[in-house]
């Protein structure tokens, strides 16, 4: 798993969000049972936080905070002992959702440095061995539910990107000196985004590829130039795109389910809800529906009152369903009916993300619902609940030697054997939240639950 793209100085590492471009694949083979008292190498107790686990040669890197403190955490991959922990003061607290968290973006690794981004304060970078070396404070991000996309290292730089109500923007730094080489603006997200970028290559040229409101596009790494884009989108991507043998997989769900609200004119609307005459929409004259159900999301301003370019926004975000869609893009400017490979909208998860092993493209979704696509179609290959691991999934899926793994929000740890026919193997009950995705590195499973972080060996 040599990612050399990242300038990694390590052969066997996992330096990100689902270790190399995200993709959730690993070598080597991890147990299928384990627990407190099976196949267990060892535990850590951990700080509160959200981040999963990265890696470089014999160290993990976590993040998590203790009140005012935004921490950073060193572990010893062989016993779990904590080599070093730093922490910046939090300089704010963010609007977020009560299960996001101010420790939710995963650190980023390059085996000599480690990038923890923090969206109360900004980004901070350490040595392996705790020196700091570099901070950069950012702006508030005003969000709906917080900002949560976590950093990339490729190529020698450092990416961020921030999607939030206004001023959306993605940053390009130096990671050896914290330098920024580039800031590009990006459309508001009103409604928030929270995904990750991921790099995508095409013609021997690397882009990095982001999901924002309503659209996927690629950028140039040197100068953050919007090369392509790709429309009919949902307004609210969660999930990480997944980029596997020239395809990009992406997939949103829209505000309002398969139901696609219709939604009047401007002009009608003023005609029909505007009782003092001003030309703007007030909360209380808000026609039932979306305008009503999301007011402080359609007000992007924030100046209490919907104004006509508003409520175009509301339109266009309303349009789009619910979907799964591969591309693959090649060229430049809009690509939207160009790209498209194929598009399936039928019970689309809402924030793991996808997973492509073994000739099947995985979704995991809350209720415990695992389908699986044809990823040269689209075709449901199988679709079914995995029982004993019913409830709610945040914690994307990753598989090794013929196994998936996805883990729920109350612990329970599936292993899936993977396939067309796939199966449940075991169930896990690890006892604790997990909102963090696993990682697996040289035949062990890490998983990080609301105290503790666990490696199970075979």
């Amino acid at each position: 798993m040599n990612w050399i793209t990242a300038g990694l100085l390590f052969a066997n590492v996992w330096p990100q969000f689902r270790g190399p471009n995200a993709t959730g694949v690993a070598d080597g083979v991890a147990p299928t049972e384990f627990g407190p008292g099976r196949n267990l190498a060892w535990r850590a107790a951990l700080p509160p936080g959200k981040s999963s686990p990265v890696f470089a040669g014999d160290r993990i890197f976590l993040t998590g905070h203790d009140g005012d403190k935004l921490l950073t955490l060193c572990l010893d991959r062989k016993s779990g002992r904590e080599l070093w922990r730093r922490d910046v003061s939090r300089a704010r607290q963010e609007r977020r959702h009560k299960l996001n968290d101010a420790a939710a973006a995963t650190p980023v690794t390059d085996g000599k440095r480690v990038v923890s981004f923090f969206p109360d304060f900004g980004m901070v970078a350490y040595s392996s061995h705790g020196k700091e070396l570099w901070r950069i404070p950012l702006d508030p991000m005003p969000s709906m539910q917080g900002v949560a996309g976590s950093p990339i290292l490729h190529g020698g730089k450092l990416f961020l990107v921030v999607d939030q109500a206004e001023g959306s923007y993605m940053l390009a730094v130096n990671p050896a000196n914290g330098e920024t080489l580039w800031k590009r603006e990006r459309r508001p997200a009103p409604g928030g985004a929270y995904s990750s970028p991921v790099v995508y290559r095409v013609g021997g040229e690397d882009q990095i590829v982001t999901f924002s409101p309503l659209e996927l596009a690629g950028h140039s790494p040197s100068t953050g130039e919007k090369l392509w884009w790709v429309g009919g989108l949902p307004p609210q991507p969660k999930s990480t795109p997944l980029v596997v043998n020239g395809v990009i997989y992406c997939y949103a769900r829209s505000f309002f389910g398969d139901a696609v609200p219709s939604i009047a004119a401007w002009e009608t609307a003023i005609a029909a809800s505007d009782r003092n005459g001003d030309g703007k929409l007030q909360k209380d004259e808000a026609p039932d529906g979306p305008a009503k159900q999301f007011f402080g999301v359609v007000d992007r301003n924030k100046d209490g009152v919907v104004d006509a370019k508003e409520w175009d926004g509301m339109k266009e975000a309303a349009a789009p369903k619910s979907a799964v869609v591969a591309l693959k893009p090649e060229g430049r400017g809009d690509l939207t009916g160009k790209a498209v490979l194929w598009r399936f909208e039928k019970n689309i998860p809402d924030v793991p993300s996808p997973l492509l092993y073994q000739g099947a493209l995985y979704m995991v979704q809350n209720g415990g619902i695992l389908t699986t696509l044809d990823p040269m179609t689209g075709a449901v290959k199988k679709q079914g609940r995995i029982t004993g691991a019913l409830g709610d999934y945040y914690s994307s899926p990753v598989a090794a030697g013929g196994i998936v793994y996805t883990a729920n929000q109350t612990g329970q740890v599936a292993a899936i054997r993977s396939g067309a026919e796939w199966e449940v193997v075991a169930v896990n009950n690890l006892e604790e939240d997990c909102f963090a995705t696993p990682a697996i590195l040289d035949g062990s499973i890490y998983i990080r639950t609301g105290k503790t972080l666990w490696a199970f060996k075979r």
